[in-house]
């Protein structure tokens, strides 16, 4: 703020001096010219004393500090001037009354026309004096012709400067808005730059000429490249694989962005300065442009080193896992043939060891599709066939009777008419699994478990409604996402991978159809599937029992129709 008022300052002062020491030169130009050509002229009192006055003047305006002085007081010199040269005129027989306009002008330029008025009067009064004591009417005539052309030059000077001076202060609030809206896109650039070096994902602007005109912190630093000059060559390059061939300069993707081209999460790996490799997914988004303005493409590429080492351990210990697993299933499985190959043992002890056998070859189906994948754990594609759901669903909640019977919860089963969809039974069965077994881990002793199936508007619709622990509202939206355990489960100890629910949509989706979660923590939770269709007749199922219903309490059976 000091610096620019005394800018402003120092600009008045020398405004003033300008004006004075221009009128004092006309001044002393002149003296030199009477005292060639009419050197008799100076013998003149009033001619010494004009001019006198012009230089004292001069010296005053030289030494008295402006930028304190106000206004008012400053209109003192042009009227000064006017004074000296008056007293000028009156020697000279009004001849040199023309330098009045150097007052005039300067009191026009600055001053209203009101102080230009004053300044004619005391010319007027001046040059009256002296035309009446010479009585000469040729001086009368050099008196108007003066003063009428000098007036009249000082009011258009005074207007001139007043458009000047509106025109000055437009141009003054246009430069002082334009400013302003300069510091709010320079902020608003700086907000957007902090957001985007924020950003994990390297992102760059690509011309058509595969210059970069700007890049984030993250892109600069992935690809090794001087943030003072973008132009220059990054130190990472390249590859089509870890190890592999680098890409050619046309298949890079700051060149394939020049060029316009669409492409997403395409994979590549970089090889940077430290020796390090880096696995990548490249992306480009069309950015729109002004008129005028060259075509740009936005270049994004993600590091994704960690997920993907990540996401290989995780197969590498699923592969493990399931390797282990299918030792002592083998043994499981073959000892139970053993028994079940014994004529001595009764219905009851053959119908448990065949639940046993039936969930051994299931988990042994299970690993096998895990290895087979590659230890991804994700639901296998297989042929589908007629089922009929309500029967894979009795089975499953039958298989959880003893664990429902030790935990003392009720489980009732409630079935009616066949629905009979075209679907993977297994994988149905994965399902039901997942979803019966956690309604029945996660419900206390005494409470309750109830499977009921039906079909609405060509849907099948299976609902699963325990009164359980229940589940937070926060926690609902991610019950199906891989490892997620709700807050409920892990304060109540229970035991579990986070996986089951997931893995249950994925299933259902790959069937068209959905799965829905309400649940309330300390009252339960209710889960709903629904599946399309499909028409068929009931004897294309074979015969099923259609009406009935279970219910299993700490070891007391009964069934009912």
């Amino acid at each position: 703020m000091s610096g620019e008022g005394e800018a402003r300052i120092s600009s008045r002062s020398r405004s003033i001096w300008l004006w004075q020491l221009v009128l004092t030169a006309a001044v002393v130009v002149l003296t030199l010219v009477l005292l060639v050509l009419s050197p008799d002229l100076l013998s003149t009192i009033t001619i010494p004393l004009g001019i006198g006055m012009v230089i004292a003047t001069t010296v005053v305006v030289m030494l008295v500090p402006w930028d304190r002085v106000s206004t008012r007081i400053v209109a003192l010199i042009p009227f000064s001037g006017i004074v000296s040269i008056g007293a000028l005129a009156w020697g000279s027989d009004l001849r040199m009354g023309f330098l009045w306009v150097f007052p005039l002008a300067w009191l026009a330029t600055y001053y209203r026309i009101a102080w230009i008025g004053g300044l004619v009067l005391v010319a007027a009064l001046i040059v009256l004096d002296a035309v009446t004591h010479q009585a000469n009417t040729s001086a009368s005539l050099r008196f108007t012709i003066v003063l009428l052309s000098l007036t009249f030059l000082a009011i258009t000077i005074n207007m001139e400067s007043r458009k000047t001076g509106a025109a000055t202060r437009l141009l003054r609030r246009q430069s002082a808005r334009l400013e302003e809206t300069i510091r709010r896109v320079r902020a608003q650039e700086r907000r957007v730059n902090q957001m985007l070096n924020g950003l994990e994902a390297g992102i760059a602007r690509v011309d058509r000429h595969g210059q970069l005109l700007a890049a984030n912190d993250s892109y600069i630093a992935l690809y090794g490249l001087d943030r003072r000059d973008l132009t220059q060559p990054g130190s990472s390059v390249e590859y089509d694989g870890h190890g592999g061939t680098a890409l050619r300069e046309a298949e890079r993707p700051r060149a394939r962005a020049a060029r316009g081209e669409r492409f997403t999460d395409e994979r590549m790996w970089l090889f940077d300065a430290q020796g390090e490799w880096h696995t990548v997914n490249a992306s480009t988004v069309d950015l729109v442009s002004g008129p005028g303005e060259p075509d740009v493409t936005m270049l994004i590429v993600t590091d994704v080193t960690a997920a993907e080492a990540a996401q290989q351990a995780t197969r590498t210990m699923a592969r493990t896992v399931s390797h282990e697993l299918s030792n002592p299933l083998t043994a499981i499985l073959g000892y139970t043939d053993l028994l079940l190959d014994d004529d001595a043992l009764t219905d009851r002890q053959r119908e448990r060891l065949e639940l046993v056998e039936a969930a051994g070859q299931r988990m042994e189906r299970l690993i096998a599709d895990v290895l087979r994948a590659g230890g991804t754990a994700q639901p296998a594609e297989a042929p589908r066939r007629l089922v009929d759901l309500r029967e894979v669903l009795t089975a499953s909640a039958e298989s959880f009777s003893p664990a429902a019977r030790l935990g003392d919860v009720a489980l009732e089963v409630a079935g009616g008419d066949p629905l009979p969809v075209m679907a993977d039974a297994f994988r149905v069965r994965q399902v039901f699994d997942n979803l019966i077994s956690n309604a029945v881990k996660y419900t206390p002793p005494t409470g309750e478990v109830s499977v009921t199936a039906s079909a609405d508007d060509r849907e099948a619709v299976v609902v699963i409604r325990d009164s359980g622990i229940g589940i937070a509202a926060d926690d609902l939206p991610l019950v199906f996402t891989d490892y997620f355990r709700a807050g409920t489960a892990l304060e109540s100890g229970t035991p579990g991978t986070g996986l089951g629910m997931g893995i249950a949509r994925a299933i259902v989706e790959q069937h068209s159809g959905t799965l829905g979660i309400e649940s309330t923590p300390g009252v339960g939770t209710t889960i709903t599937l629904r599946m399309p269709l499909t028409d068929v007749t009931e004897a294309d199922l074979g015969p099923t029992d259609t009406q009935q219903i279970r219910v299993v309490r700490g070891g007391d059976t009964k069934e009912s129709t």
